[in-house]
């Protein structure tokens, strides 16, 4: 009978902490229930703030202090949400926050997380936030609460987050996931189009029948406002297979410029990968390809983001038709093909012979700006279009680097993006995991110079070189992400000796740093000024002889410039990473 009391009463004990929704923290949800994280405290109070938008007795508090910007608190429901009807969450929210502040609510579970955001418009009072869900899984049971994200708490009153009556209601209509090819003849429809940050898809009647299009129905892109990278994305039923067919293709029409940048973007639990094709054709129908050849991973969604690095105005050249997206057996890409130095790109480097990472794009192309400082035919053009801030293109060299007597690597560089451009070389091994890299900024824009990349006393193990131009700057692909490069050479390092010798006595650490730098310059140098630049090359502040420490609290997270002059007239830089 003992036992059988005791079953009772763990089972009561479980049911006491499964939750389901609505929760309005009058009765089922009590401190217990929350499970912190990060610097985030979740308990059930008495309501200090009761007024006409919320007269509950009851509600949660979230206080975060320290810990991580990403702190919160979560309650595990008894049952996964079905997203299939009720697309929407709902929660009243009382914060003495600024407006504006992030609301951050997350989904997790057995599957993949779903997290939206959403934004107070009020301050000292209670309001009802709303999170759409609409590419959400229906194996999710846990709600992720997450006030004021991205900022780290202090425990303040503006740290203090009151919030109740969190219901799952009814929103947009959920999108279908669907199969390709996709003709929007009868199995895709407006709703199956998930838009954002400025975009909009409709499935409309063909306005242009004619050409290479004849079908009745095509779907109607739309960019106005928001982000240049504006997109909207269909989801599809299985992952995508791209063992045999890698390639897509898609009809499009459009009377945007010739050269208009669409982006085809393949999502799923591997992350994202996209391609770029550039129109050839303007008030006319065309067909796009992408082509994936070599790319594995699990992928089930795809974004289309037409006229990509630019914030449309909803006018005809921001607006886009296609149709007839497909998957189809495509050219194998060549193999990678390894280069000797000095390479000058006038006797067959193809496009294929580079290698492109998290949204760069190298080709070979007509020099378009020929001048004195580089008469060149052919050069290469590196695109940051997309992706991560180092973005990056590879190619193989035939033989190891031996920087014994050729101690550098020079390389002229054609940008229009602001002196003080970050130009990253990276030397890597295909035979270990041996890396360097070294930085120089740019000294001017809008024409060609030569930089050169010091590797004195670095070992012959290196025999790929990796090009990050314009690193940590805007991946938007506009005339600032473009970098044309010409006239690689393996040669002798153009610093005196006085130099390389200097640049091994002087040491700035921590770096990464949050918040002060330690200067330390071995033997007598004598220090002239110190000046901080930001990465648009702009000083930020001055000293006038030595200093052995340098406050960057107050900078924001990024990349600087530590200049310093000594007084025998030369000039040494370090990079310094604040975070």
């Amino acid at each position: 009978m003992r036992k059988f009391y005791i079953l009772i009463l763990i089972f009561n004990i479980n049911l006491g902490f499964s939750q389901s929704l609505p929760i309005d923290f009058e009765t089922s949800v009590t401190t217990s229930d929350f499970q912190d994280f990060d610097g985030g405290v979740g308990t059930v109070v008495s309501n200090p703030y009761l007024d006409a938008n919320n007269t509950s007795n009851t509600v949660g508090q979230i206080i975060r202090n320290g810990g991580k910007v990403w702190a919160g608190s979560k309650i595990v429901l008894e049952n996964n949400l079905d997203f299939s009807v009720k697309t929407k969450i709902t929660m009243k929210v009382y914060s003495t926050a600024p407006i504006g502040t992030t609301v951050k609510f997350k989904l997790e579970g057995t599957s993949a997380p779903a997290e939206v955001d959403a934004f107070t418009t009020v301050s000292g009072e209670w309001e009802t936030l709303e999170w759409v869900f609409l590419e959400a899984s229906n194996e999710l049971n846990q709600l992720v609460f997450m006030f004021d994200f991205g900022n780290l708490g202090d425990g303040s009153a503006t740290s203090i987050f009151y919030f109740d009556d969190i219901e799952q209601v009814t929103g947009p209509p959920a999108p279908i996931p669907t199969t390709l090819p996709i003709n929007f003849e009868n199995n895709v429809v407006t709703s199956d189009f998930l838009n954002y940050s400025g975009a909009t898809v409709s499935v409309i009647a063909n306005p242009q029948k004619n050409g290479i299009n004849t079908s009745n129905t095509v779907g109607k892109f739309i960019k106005d406002g928001g982000e240049f990278w504006a997109g909207s994305k269909v989801l599809l039923s299985n992952n995508i297979d791209l063992s045999t067919m890698w390639q897509f293709s898609m009809k499009v029409y459009s009377t945007a410029p010739i050269g208009t940048r669409i982006k085809l973007e393949l999502e799923g639990l591997d992350g994202k990968i996209n391609l770029d094709y550039l129109t050839t054709v303007s008030s006319s129908w065309e067909t796009a390809s992408w082509n994936f050849h070599g790319v594995t991973g699990n992928y089930n969604k795809i974004n289309f983001l037409f006229d990509f690095g630019n914030v449309g105005n909803g006018s005809s050249n921001s607006t886009f038709l296609f149709d007839d997206v497909e998957q189809i057996i495509g050219n194998s890409i060549p193999d990678q093909v390894a280069i000797t130095l000095p390479e000058d790109f006038e006797n067959g480097v193809l496009d294929s012979d580079f290698r492109n990472f998290s949204g760069a794009f190298t080709t070979i192309v007509a020099n378009p700006k020929i001048n004195a400082n580089n008469p060149s035919a052919t050069v290469g053009k590196f695109v940051r279009s997309g992706g991560a801030p180092w973005a990056q293109s590879k190619i193989n060299l035939i033989d190891f680097l031996d920087f014994t007597n050729l101690s550098a690597l020079s390389m002229k560089v054609y940008t229009e993006a602001p002196v003080g451009s970050l130009l990253k070389f990276k030397v890597e091994s295909t035979e270990a995991a041996f890396a360097n890299e070294r930085n120089v900024n740019t000294t001017v824009s809008g024409d060609w110079a030569t930089y050169t990349w010091d590797f004195s006393g670095d070992p012959p193990v290196y025999n790929v070189i990796t090009l990050m131009l314009g690193y940590t700057t805007p991946n938007d692909a506009s005339t600032n992400a473009t970098f044309y490069f010409d006239d690689i050479t393996h040669e002798k390092s153009t610093l005196s000796s006085n130099d390389e010798l200097l640049i091994n006595k002087i040491y700035a650490y921590p770096n990464p740093t949050k918040n002060e730098i330690n200067l330390k310059i071995e033997d007598d140098f004598e220090v002239k000024k110190i000046e901080v630049f930001n990465i648009l090359s702009t000083k930020l502040f001055q000293f006038n002889g030595y200093q052995n420490k340098i406050n960057f609290s107050n900078f924001s997270k990024g990349v600087y410039i530590l200049k310093l002059t000594l007084k025998n007239g030369s000039i040494i830089s370090k990079k310094i990473l604040k975070r």
